[in-house]
């Protein structure tokens, strides 16, 4: 199978009616873990997830795939710059219908930010080529914590995909409590609006859309002429969630890469998120794909309960 997310080839707006059609596919789900990690699975896809950073480990998938056998993957980014990365297929369960097939799970290697061409050798021979615009390589996650604090980081880039999204990956493997993130964008004038925001995990989950009947979750406001628009976020607490995966027997997870509970449901990951904004300049063009110029990344967050 070579086609890449729902959203990255057939548009943005049309990522509502995807996840309509993976809530059907939950229901086939081998368990219901009711702990957090009852999320539509990600559709079926040549590599998952569609965005990654350095360090990061992604799958393949394809049919020419062959357990067992090791092969190549050259990541190749837009600006010539490339990297190599080693691995051995396997049979492996599928988050996106539980079934097994050939997966070839490898770590990227340091390419540039943005589109990313992936290639997958068999000795010389290339038997799988998937374009740059089903990958997009991002920076590394900003961590965020428990507490009342503001990080910036200055002279900060992001990276942007072929079709113009921004993506910035956080971290927040360190906050349990429920919590209100404030971010911006300080010298990039991306505007943006509730429907502009995704939240996918690192495994390709769609963990949050922006959702303007949940009272409370978030507030947008318009910046300075020179800056971004504001997003308000609220996370829920994490607390029961880590307890029960500590506590509850069928929750404990297997292996290197904890994927699956022990009574068959899929892990989702929580802790470590990328925002996708789908936003635009004021005359109403894009950001171009690559990695945006310098600016001033501002997160604000502060523990609150709502």
């Amino acid at each position: 199978m070579r086609s890449g997310t729902a959203f990255r080839t057939r548009g943005w707006r049309s990522v509502l009616t995807t996840v309509a059609a993976v809530g059907v596919l939950a229901l086939a789900r081998p368990a219901d873990a009711g702990c957090g990690c009852d999320k539509p699975p990600p559709p079926r896809a040549a590599i998952r997830p569609f965005v990654a950073h350095e360090n990061q480990t992604v799958d393949l998938f394809d049919p020419v795939l062959v357990a067992g056998e090791k092969y190549d993957v050259l990541f190749r980014g837009a600006d010539g710059s490339f990297d190599w990365s080693l691995g051995r297929a396997e049979m492996a369960r599928d988050f996106a219908d539980g079934a097994e097939r050939p997966q070839l799970r490898v770590t990227l290697g340091r390419v540039s930010l943005g589109p990313c061409a992936v290639s997958v050798f068999h000795g010389d021979t290339e038997i799988l080529a998937l374009p740059d615009d089903q990958f997009t390589v991002a920076g590394r996650p900003v961590a965020l914590h428990d507490m009342q604090e503001t990080i910036t980081r200055a002279a900060y880039r992001a990276a942007v995909a072929r079709d113009g999204t921004v993506f910035i990956p956080l971290d927040v493997s360190g906050v349990t409590d429920a919590t209100s993130f404030v971010g911006q964008a300080i010298g990039f004038p991306l505007l943006f609006g509730a429907e502009s925001v995704m939240i996918y995990n690192e495994q390709g989950f769609l963990m949050q859309l922006l959702d303007p009947t949940k009272a409370g979750l978030f507030s947008i406001e318009v910046g300075a002429a020179s800056d971004s628009t504001v997003l308000d976020y609220w996370r829920h607490e994490f607390r029961t969630y880590k307890q029960q995966h500590r506590q509850v027997d069928g929750l404990r997870t297997t292996g290197s890469v904890p994927d699956w509970h022990a009574d068959g449901s899929y892990h989702v990951d929580h802790d470590h998120l990328v925002i996708a904004v789908r936003g635009t300049f004021a005359d109403g063009s894009f950001p171009a794909a690559g990695a945006t110029p310098p600016f001033t990344l501002s997160l604000r967050s502060v523990p609150a309960e709502r």
